[in-house]
């Protein structure tokens, strides 16, 4: 059968990531309460999650057909509910084989903002996260998703977020801590929320590529959401 080459994925995750860039830029980046704007952090959230399961959907769906499988097979390989960067990697590694301790992981990193403690005013400070760390905060940011889209949260200001359906990693985790035992989403959180799941998954996507012998992706039309 004739496959769309993968560049095809990386393509719609670009088209589908135009309105949560757009929504970034209309933010107004003033010091204090952003009023109404406060409401972009929440949905820059939905919408880059959205995108990046789609994404993983159709990658994970091409590398398979690549590989010379069913129809059959993709359906069933491609059913998947909320993918994380873990089930992304996991799927990847069932399809191609290439076991769990791939090098390029070791020397992976990725910046996001640091949190500021209760009581500090900005968010200036970055870290450095490894392999292991943005696996796990994309699983927080998963939580933070699924809070937001149950109505568990508004999103917009300080709330209490409840604990995960699953596994152990609180959406708190990658919030602001606030006073009271509150957290609060904000367009800091919203853009180290899209830039890491852009930079994992353009890291799996340019590795699955070359271990299967495809031709290189281009990457220059998926906003990166830098910091």
């Amino acid at each position: 059968m004739s496959v769309p080459s993968l560049q095809q994925a990386v393509d719609r995750y670009g088209v589908s990531l135009t309105v949560p860039s757009k929504l970034r830029d209309l933010h107004p980046r003033k010091q204090g309460n952003p009023g109404n704007a406060a409401a972009l952090a929440p949905a820059i959230v939905l919408t880059t999650i959205s995108a990046f399961e789609g994404f993983v959907e159709e990658f994970v769906a091409l590398v398979v057909g690549h590989r010379g499988q069913s129809y059959g097979q993709i359906a069933k390989l491609v059913s998947i509910n909320n993918p994380t960067v873990k089930t992304f990697d996991e799927k990847l590694t069932q399809v191609l084989g290439w076991g769990t301790g791939v090098a390029w992981k070791s020397a992976y990193t990725v910046e996001v903002w640091k949190p500021p403690a209760i009581g500090d005013s900005t968010w200036i400070q970055k870290q450095t996260l490894n392999w292991s760390d943005a696996v796990d905060q994309v699983e927080g940011w998963m939580q933070v998703r699924h809070c937001l889209s149950h109505g568990l949260v508004a999103g917009w200001r300080p709330e209490y977020w409840p604990g995960p359906m699953r596994g152990s990693i609180h959406a708190s985790s990658v919030l602001r801590p606030s006073a009271g035992g509150k957290h609060s989403l904000s367009i800091h959180g919203a853009e180290s929320c899209a830039h890491l799941l852009v930079s994992t998954a353009r890291a799996m996507a340019n590795q699955a590529t070359t271990y299967i012998g495809q031709p290189a992706l281009n990457w220059s039309k998926v906003p990166t959401f830098a910091l």
